[in-house]
């Protein structure tokens, strides 16, 4: 899929008087999915760590984790065992006492909660972030913020938007018609 026009606007002056820019790998399309080990090998990652649920970890998870073998690439597979997953103090502790800090790049598989908790373990840690997207009805994929529970409140947290976005067609359609 071409984003010709969004690399157009890429650094333009806005109506705002602010010049946004975003340097996001947008891959979208089937079989997409086959591009994780040529998108880690741009960031020259050597291990990476791979954050999913149980629902996700069967929508993709598990597909990414046999690529990632299958390449050669090593990494840590972290998958919450509580559903659901809620973006809270709890869920992103257990992320984060998870996480295993000789991994050089974060996968995450998901949608809002996962790639919520993916994108501050990301802007915490320093480590790149790709997210392999599971639903085509979330918009947070590319957004630099987080939309968390703290002390039962909704915030939104600043964190950082994914620097690989995988958008693999195949895998998104079955959120519509689940396995």
């Amino acid at each position: 899929m071409s984003f010709s026009l969004m690399d157009q606007l890429n650094g333009v002056v806005c109506k705002c008087g602010k010049i946004h820019s975003a340097n996001i790998e947008i891959c979208v399309g089937p079989g997409v999915i086959n591009q994780i080990p040529e998108q880690i090998a741009r960031y020259s990652a050597r291990r990476v760590f791979v954050l999913s649920d149980t629902n996700t970890y069967k929508a993709a998870g598990e597909q990414v984790c046999r690529i990632l073998q299958e390449h050669g690439v090593a990494f840590t597979s972290y998958i919450f065992s509580h559903l659901p997953v809620e973006p809270d103090e709890y869920s992103t502790g257990t992320a984060f006492l998870h996480f295993d800090s000789s991994c050089d790049m974060i996968i995450a598989i998901g949608s809002g909660v996962v790639n919520d908790i993916g994108k501050l373990l990301s802007v915490t840690s320093g480590k790149p972030y790709m997210i392999v997207a599971t639903a085509p009805s979330m918009d947070g994929y590319a957004s630099a913020s987080s939309s968390m529970t703290r002390d039962g409140l909704k915030i939104s947290l600043p964190s950082r938007n994914a620097d690989v976005i995988i958008g693999d067609t195949q895998i998104m359609k079955q959120a519509l018609h689940p396995f």
